[in-house]
């Protein structure tokens, strides 16, 4: 007993420290579960149910599983290799349209005209938005700014769409040259911390390197989008299901363009300081991982079961899996 009342009666300044290693990390369930110890430590402490701050966004997390047969999502920090299963009955409330590059869920409302939500799975804190969602099948989704902003795009109709959650309706961009960008950044995590804001999430001169290095590579933007190659799927037809692609990673602070083409690979290292793409052949202790859709990197040290310095990827239709090195360049 009294060493439950000395740790219950820890001086402030020592909890905030603790709590602040937990939210760097971006582990923001412990943060939870370390203030329901006792009421001290929760008054000393900020309650993330009531607010929307930056430090309380996830920005660290994916999902894994998309098969909605229940109210439970498991979900990877993939700064810490942590794995955990989040029970979410409040997902019944409404429709799942997407999870962002992050760790939000993109909800809908069931009762007030398909409403737009932003669901903290960590925290609870519910975000309602006036719009209505968009009546698009495909959506990935982002947040930007402290507002925040919600951001969704659709590879079916090359549209951008843009709300506040004061906005009376979504605002709809059709910019057919800025959607591959626009793309990139969403799926990659650019916008992943939140303080991107109202800024471009790449640099217009590193927009235009990029785009020369796909021309270069033969990268077509319309093969890389997902109902082109869902399309095409039901045909069988390898030329797209082999379609040289480019993605856009954030990690760590840092921010990679990787080239999957059809017997190689290329990586980039985006210089915003210095408006650079410039070439890597190493990566250390991460591994990237390429899907038909999306592209993550990890660290290999949290995840002992896979190789560093490596790119795991989908060859075949048949979903098996290959691992290219990019020591050896195969």
């Amino acid at each position: 007993m009294a060493a439950a009342a000395c740790w219950s009666s820890l001086p402030s300044d020592l909890i905030n420290r603790i709590t602040d290693c937990l939210l760097a990390t971006n582990d923001i369930d412990c943060y939870v579960d370390f203030r329901a110890v006792c009421s001290n430590w929760r008054s000393a402490t900020v309650n993330p149910m009531n607010t929307s701050g930056l430090c309380f966004r996830p920005r660290l997390w994916i999902m894994l599983d998309e098969v909605f047969e229940n109210y439970a999502r498991i979900l990877v920090n993939t700064a810490t290799g942590r794995v955990i299963r989040k029970d979410l009955p409040l997902l019944r409330n409404y429709y799942v349209i997407a999870t962002t590059a992050g760790g939000f869920f993109v909800l809908a409302d069931r009762k007030y005209h398909h409403a737009a939500r932003l669901l903290n799975p960590f925290t609870g804190h519910l975000i309602r938005f006036k719009a209505p969602v968009p009546f698009e099948l495909d959506v990935a989704a982002a947040v930007s700014g402290p507002s925040p902003t919600l951001i969704l795009i659709s590879d079916r109709s090359r549209r951008q769409y843009r709300a506040d959650p004061s906005s009376e309706c979504f605002a709809v961009y059709e910019d057919q040259y800025t959607y591959p960008v626009t793309r990139l950044a969403v799926l990659g995590g650019m916008y992943a911390d939140g303080v991107q804001g109202s800024l471009p999430p790449i640099p217009d001169v590193v927009a235009k390197k990029i785009f020369h290095l796909m021309g270069m590579f033969g990268v077509e933007p319309s093969e890389m989008y997902s109902d082109d190659l869902i399309d095409n799927f039901a045909g069988y037809i390898p030329q797209m299901i082999h379609a040289n692609r480019c993605f856009l990673v954030k990690f760590d602070g840092e921010v990679f363009v990787i080239f999957k083409l059809r017997h190689h690979m290329e990586v980039f290292k985006m210089d915003t300081e210095r408006d650079l793409l410039e070439p890597v052949k190493s990566i250390g202790n991460l591994v990237i991982f390429i899907g038909y859709r999306r592209c993550l990197i990890v660290n290999a040290e949290k995840f002992t079961s896979i190789d560093a310095n490596c790119i795991y990827y989908i060859r075949s239709i048949d979903y098996s899996i290959h691992i290219y090195s990019l020591l050896f360049g195969l």
